[in-house]
């Protein structure tokens, strides 16, 4: 790494947020030094960071193209199915959950890229806004400077992450490697000690035969398209479900937090759902009655 992609890297605020266009920060100081991106595409670093590029380039200064408000991920516990999106998507690791449980952000560690929000399928990750001038809220603690500690440290934590993530995928790939090996260790001394094969008189070709194993095969792919699609209609049923019960607690919240046009649109939205519940409460009592009056 040059020194001037250093000297970049470090005005960087070292979100990973990927408002620039570009997949982190460093990429971004990269394609600055080889003068192929403008000086004005850090949205959480706004004017000041801008500057100092410019300085740092000699190059003259230019508006932001777009300025990021600083705000923490949250997370609506209540409407968290635990589907690991989020957790996948955070490039420092400020999020805590597992399979199936509830997931939280350790808001000390948000960097606020918001990049975990697009990937929930029930929409319970929120930005909340927060008066601070730099994020993360954690520092490194050998930085004076709040801009720079803030950016040290998330800059720490995602080189870790980083690092995590290649050492989960060795360790995957080495599992892979030596469970194959094993596979072929084991047919390989069964072939050695297998008995010789005896000469068997070949069966007379009976057409039936072969037609009733086609058809076999048949049913069989038929059975395993029914069940794919079965158990692809069941996930999609329950991500329906789950984003039904998130608007839901959603209104509901709304109905006595929110402002006067969300109360509006909440008051809105429960009508609809009670007119809907009592359509399909009445539906299944006539689809009762129907069915008792059959002989």
């Amino acid at each position: 790494m040059t020194a001037t992609v250093q000297g970049l890297n470090r005005l960087l605020p070292q979100t990973q947020c990927r408002e620039c266009g570009y997949e982190g920060c460093l990429p971004y100081a990269e394609a600055l030094a080889r003068d192929d991106a403008p000086v004005n595409l850090c949205a959480p670093g706004g004017e000041t960071v801008m500057r100092d590029i410019a300085n740092l380039l000699g190059k003259a200064p230019l508006a932001p193209a777009k300025i990021q408000a600083k705000a923490l991920a949250w997370i609506d516990e209540a409407v968290c199915i635990g589907c690991t999106a989020c957790i996948r998507a955070c490039p420092v690791d400020a999020i805590m959950g597992a399979h199936k449980l509830m997931h939280t952000v350790i808001a000390d560690e948000c960097t606020g890229c918001g990049l975990c929000v697009t990937p929930c399928p029930v929409d319970c990750i929120y930005m909340q806004p927060v008066e601070s001038d730099f994020l993360p809220l954690a520092r490194a603690a050998h930085e004076s400077d709040a801009r720079f500690a803030a950016a040290e440290h998330a800059k720490s934590r995602f080189e870790w992450h980083e690092t995590r993530k290649a050492r989960d995928a060795a360790e995957c790939k080495a599992k892979l490697a030596e469970r194959e090996a094993a596979t072929k260790a084991r047919l390989q001394a069964a072939a050695e000690t297998a008995q010789p094969v005896q000469t068997v008189t070949k069966p007379v070709f009976n057409p039936m035969d072969l037609i009733a194993k086609a058809m076999a095969r048949a049913q069989e792919q038929q059975t395993q398209l029914a069940t794919a699609h079965n158990h692809r209609d069941f996930k999609a049923k329950q991500v329906e479900e789950a984003k039904q019960r998130a608007m839901l607690r959603c209104a509901q919240r709304n109905m006595k937090y929110g402002s006067e046009e969300e109360k509006a649109a909440a008051l809105a939205y429960l009508r609809q759902y009670k007119a809907e519940q009592e359509a399909k409460k009445s539906a299944k009592r006539k689809a009762k009655q129907m069915r008792t009056q059959q002989p």
